[in-house]
Order: C-alpha cells, then structure tokens, then sequence
C-alpha cells in the first residue's frame, strides 16, 4: 500500500488549522479528510476506514476524549495521534491510557508530526 492509499483523518475545530495540515499532507501522499467536530469524525470513521486520526481534544459538542473513547469501539486498529495546545501535567500518560498512540502539541512541527506517522504508518513490506 503506497502512501496515496492511506488515509489520515484531521480532527479541529479550528477549520484553518485543519487546512492546511490537509495540504501538508497531501503533500506528502496520503489522502486526508477533515471533520471539524466530534459527531463529522465518527461518521468519516465509519465510511471511511482512516488508518490514522490527528485528533484536537478541546471541541465543541462530541470533545477529543469522547472521540478517543468511542474509536476504542468503533476502530480499535486505527492509530490516533493527539494535536493539542492543552498541556497539563501527565497529559501524555493520561491520554494514551485512554488509547492515543502519541501526543503532539500545538504549535505544531509539522516534522515532528510527520516523524510520528511514520513511526505508526511504516511502510508497507512487500
């Protein structure tokens, strides 16, 4: 599977900020979809099959750790990677109790994030 067959899933309420994370990453390959609330991410869950959600925890409505908690159900494989400027002590330990496979905050490095969905999307063997 090339990077083009993989799909990233954006998860902010910030519309801009999903923008241009979107370009990024299509950029680099992958096909990236946005939902800029709780209730859009779990139905693009449900049709899509994304591999990877980068997911913002403070949102209206359906917030980040009611997401986190429902994909433990809905999608157990799919890798999530926690975009937050929230930072509170043991935020990192807490979240990925809770089932994110890492933690990247805001403001984002954009190299550091890509560095963390290489690490939880290795290329394919084959």
């Amino acid at each position: 599977m090339s990077a083009d067959e993989r799909k990233i899933l954006i998860v902010d309420d910030e519309y801009a900020f999903c923008k241009s994370l979107k370009q990024y990453l299509d950029k680099l390959g992958y096909q990236a979809m946005v939902a800029t609330n709780g209730e859009h991410a779990l139905d693009l869950i449900r049709e899509e099959a994304p591999e990877l959600m980068t997911l913002d925890i403070r949102m209206p409505g359906i917030n980040g750790y009611e997401v986190l908690n429902k994909v433990r159900h809905l999608a157990p494989e799919m890798r999530v990677v926690v975009v937050t400027a929230v930072d509170v002590p043991r935020m990192e330990e807490m979240l990925e109790h809770s089932g994110a496979h890492a933690v990247v905050h805001k403001p984002i490095n954009l190299e550091e994030l890509r560095r963390v969905i290489d690490k939880l999307l290795p290329a394919p063997q084959g």
